[in-house]
């Protein structure tokens, strides 16, 4: 017991001492850590401890992972809240992709005090998407994409206390040794400070032989630029609010209790036999795949290249499987792994792409494709799919099986057609570089969906190897999914930090005067204590108008928020205390007010008509006209649109309410769900919820008609595909929509005087066109006899040993005349007398040549050469 430290450290706790917990340093990672056994010397992490459990189970006997979630849902219910699990996608976050963790759930909105958790504390599954650790999927044992986190968080503050530190670690071992069924000695904590999503604190690691079941965090700290803690090269300062952040593994929990081979073999045995099954590939001797994953785990920190060596010790000749039956199996792993994230991506309708969380999608679907490929799986990925479904009954309950088999179809077409092209891309690389490296590889993937082993293997037919980064994947998401910098629409102006405005535009949205104070001002920049200018926010411009001081007036040119003050720019200068009256430009706010109702009203018309994969990506409110773009993987054709127009005037002239209304948001999410968060995230206490009676509700912060009748009519100018997965629709609406319809009417008026008919206006244009093309072709036949009239009449001259054409052209002549010549006689130039510095051949290295032998003949310089590529004449139809 001579590394035992019994007197420093955060986690001095009565539960420890009570129950004969010894704080010990570890003599492998020097890290501390707590254990009830004497004997223990090491922390119990991989490196310092391995796997003790394969073919020796933990506990009073094997849990599946829904015995595992009801188990411990039901543990802890008696004293916290149950909350259902959130989505993979956090539309109510702008700063991540995917849930990584449950307390993703509450950050930054609960974690900073503005919002009051859901439950207090708490109890929940939060199913998981992590992908920095793709490479690694199917082939260390342990690694998943997919995963449920289980938690009891408590958020105490000074008016709300429920448990810290010791009650947090004595439910930890409640739940393990009476529940589980672990013996204490066999369970080690280990602190380690933790950070993540701009919060920290000291934390406690939970390990039963080897494996971590469990973190338990006790966040106080929050990032700060000027914070006297330093956290793995971050500062931060404490925080109000002491919160309990507790992430138990559900997989890893029931994997220990069952001594499986693989974390894969017990979440999803029945799975991975089934694919195996339906791939031919033998279920003998897969236990041997626990001494795989001891190997990766006795230094997880190497690259699995390095463990390579070790691993295929492991599979000697003697056993009744090859390495290449380790391989099927792995990739087996990795279709059971990657169907589980498929299933709850699209349940998110996420659409796949080369941008953000769409891009994570396609690239676990072209993972799939690429496993099923090498164990020639007799069925289809839906299957896996479906099979996944069932085991997790109680987290998914249904899922859009036509939409995602529509998802699946399209992007196994593309992957193949791009493993088509796949050979000529890499060959040409090679001809031009000799070697890949991974920008190339990278390349190769994002926009041809080659995988590094297809590029490979016919790089080995060319005689070349290819070193593939084994972290390659890995690189590929952080590259996809780092963080962006934020680049703010104006600098904050922290003079005007703690004023506040009353927003009255809220109050009644259609109060255009006013009178206010002048709480304070800066050169051209006012702050008063209450305005009806509605402020930028939410793809609403700001209001115009001006503030009256007696007789004089100051425009405004500009609004935005900064905190809670509402900043007004003015032409001119206005004193802090001066009583000011304002007056809004009516009619830019309600044309302002029917784009932004039209907005909602077209996002719910689309979803109802296109399907619930209709997600707002962004929108813009103007005044001529508006833009909403959407996610959508389908076609939208002519026919479609006008459909949305006539649905969209039934609402109008229904005159459905609208109405807009601030309400918790724990309230909001449970009463509307996180379609809320269709027009962003606002950062606030409340949720400020327009509802348009039976087409639409979510946030939003905007100034808004009451009713849709007030809209007018609505009509759709443009609807474009701006990128993959995203469509983009233009529309215009009340009297915008009427400009635009007497525009095109106006437009009709002229056509008509144009072509100065009494017959139907469509039908003349037509003809005129028609007649236009006849004309058009005739010119080009004529064209074609003078260019072989001039051909014919051309001198040929034998200059430096080449075959020369001299005639009397102008350069733009010249090239006409150049294609039949380079086409009949390809190894002849043409000069010209009136252009004497050009040269126009096919062949450019023996262009310069000539170039160089006439100049010295027969003219100075030295000369211009222009090239006829082969492309060219293809453009101009004149060879095949």
């Amino acid at each position: 017991m001579d590394n035992e430290i019994e007197s420093e450290g955060p986690f001095q706790l009565a539960f420890f001492k009570e129950n004969d917990f010894h704080r010990k340093q570890c003599i492998s990672c020097k890290n501390f850590f707590w254990t009830q056994s004497s004997d223990r010397v090491t922390c119990g992490d991989p490196p310092c401890d391995s796997y003790g459990f394969i073919g020796n189970p933990a506990g009073k006997g094997p849990l599946s992972p829904d015995q595992v979630r009801t188990e411990f849902i039901n543990y802890f219910s008696k004293d916290h809240r149950y909350i259902k699990p959130y989505p993979v996608v956090p539309r109510w976050r702008d700063d991540v992709l995917l849930v990584n963790a449950s307390i993703y759930d509450f950050q930054p909105h609960v974690t900073s005090g503005l919002v009051p958790p859901p439950g207090n504390p708490l109890v929940m599954s939060q199913p998981s998407i992590r992908m920095n650790d793709l490479d690694l999927v199917g082939v260390s044992g342990r690694h998943l994409t997919c995963f449920e986190m289980l938690c009891h968080d408590s958020f105490n503050n000074s008016r709300e206390s429920h448990y810290w530190k010791e009650g947090t670690v004595s439910r930890c071992d409640g739940f393990l040794s009476e529940v589980v069924g672990i013996k204490r000695g066999e369970i080690s904590y280990k602190e380690k400070p933790w950070s993540g999503g701009g919060n920290a604190g000291d934390a406690l690691e939970v390990f039963v032989r080897g494996l971590e079941v469990g973190t338990l965090v006790f966040m106080d700290l929050r990032e700060d630029p000027e914070g006297p803690i330093e956290i793995e090269g971050s500062t931060y300062s404490k925080m109000e609010m002491n919160i309990v952040d507790t992430g138990y593994g559900l997989e890893r929990i029931s994997w220990v209790t069952q001594g499986s081979p693989t974390v894969y073999d017990s979440t999803y045995g029945s799975v991975i036999s089934h694919i195996l099954t339906r791939s031919g590939v033998e279920m003998e001797n897969i236990s041997e795949m626990g001494a795989i994953t001891q190997i990766y785990s006795s230094d997880p920190d190497r690259l699995p290249s390095e463990i390579e060596k070790e691993v295929r010790k492991v599979v000697r000749d003697d056993l009744s499987f090859s390495w290449d039956h380790v391989e099927k199996i792995r990739q087996a792993y990795v279709l059971g792994d990657h169907a589980r994230s498929i299933l709850l991506l699209s349940r998110d309708y996420v659409i796949p792409s080369n941008v953000k969380v769409g891009y994570l999608f396609r690239l676990l679907l072209r993972r799939s494709f690429r496993a099923i490929d090498h164990l020639h799986f007799k069925g289809s990925l839906m299957e896996i799919i479906k099979l996944q479904a069932s085991n997790m009954k109680g987290i998914v309950d249904d899922f859009p099986e036509q939409f995602l088999q529509e998802i699946i179809d399209e992007e196994r077409d593309k992957y193949e057609k791009s493993l088509e092209k796949g050979i000529e891309i890499v060959k040409r690389i090679l001809k031009k570089k000799g070697a890949m490296d991974f920008s190339d590889l990278e390349m190769l993937y994002d926009s041809h969906g080659l995988v590094p082993d297809f590029v490979s293997q016919i790089m080995k037919e060319q005689g070349k190897e290819l070193i593939i980064p084994p972290d390659f994947h890995a690189r590929i998401v952080e590259r996809h999914t780092g963080k962006e910098k934020i680049i703010k629409a104006k600098e904050e102006v922290s003079i005007f930090r703690g004023l506040e405005t009353r927003p009255l535009y809220y109050d009644d949205p259609n109060m255009l005067e006013f009178t206010c104070i002048i709480l304070d001002s800066s050169d051209d920049l006012i702050v008063t204590n209450q305005t009806a200018f509605y402020p930028t926010g939410g793809g609403q411009p700001f209001d115009t108008g001006y503030f009256q001081v007696g007789s004089k007036k100051y425009s405004v040119i500009d609004v935005y928020k900064d905190g809670n003050a509402v900043v007004h720019k003015i032409v001119g200068h206005i004193e802090k205390g001066t009583r000011v009256k304002g007056y809004v430009d009516g009619t830019r706010r309600k044309q302002l007010m029917v784009h932004h109702t039209s907005t909602h009203l077209l996002l719910g018309t689309l979803r109802k008509l296109l399907g619930e994969q209709v997600w707002q990506a962004g929108a813009q409110k103007g005044v001529e006209s508006s833009r909403i773009d959407i996610t959508y993987n389908g076609k939208i054709t002519d026919e479609t649109i006008r459909l949305i127009e006539h649905e969209c005037l039934a609402r109008i002239t229904e005159n459905r309410k609208v109405t807009s209304r601030f309400m918790d948001w724990n309230k909001a999410i449970e009463t509307y769900g996180f379609r809320l968060f269709e027009g962003g995230v606002p950062l606030s206490g409340k949720l400020r919820v327009v509802e348009i009676e039976g087409v639409d509700v979510e946030g939003c912060g905007g100034t808004h008609l009451s009713g849709t009748g007030e809209i007018g009519f609505l009509k759709i100018l443009k609807v474009e595909s701006i990128q993959e997965g995203i469509f983009r629709f233009t529309f215009a609406a009340g009297n915008a929509a009427l400009n635009y319809v007497e525009s095109i009417e106006s437009d009709l008026t002229r056509i008509k005087n144009i072509v100065r008919s009494t017959e139907d206006t469509v039908q003349k244009v037509e003809k005129s066109i028609e007649e236009l093309i006849r004309l058009r072709e005739e010119i080009t036949v004529a064209n074609k006899e003078i260019l072989t009239h001039l051909f014919d009449s051309a001198r040929k001259l034998v200059l430096c040993g080449t075959n020369a054409w001299i005639v009397d052209l102008e350069k733009d002549e010249l090239l006409k005349l150049a294609v039949p010549i380079a086409l009949s006689k390809p190894d002849s130039f043409i000069l010209s007398t009136k252009e004497k510095k050009t040269v126009v051949g096919r062949n450019k290295d023996e262009l310069q040549k000539i170039v160089k032998c006439i100049s010295k003949i027969e003219w100075d310089g030295k000369g211009q050469v222009i090239p006829i590529g082969l492309n060219q004449l293809k453009s101009e139809n004149l060879i095949n």
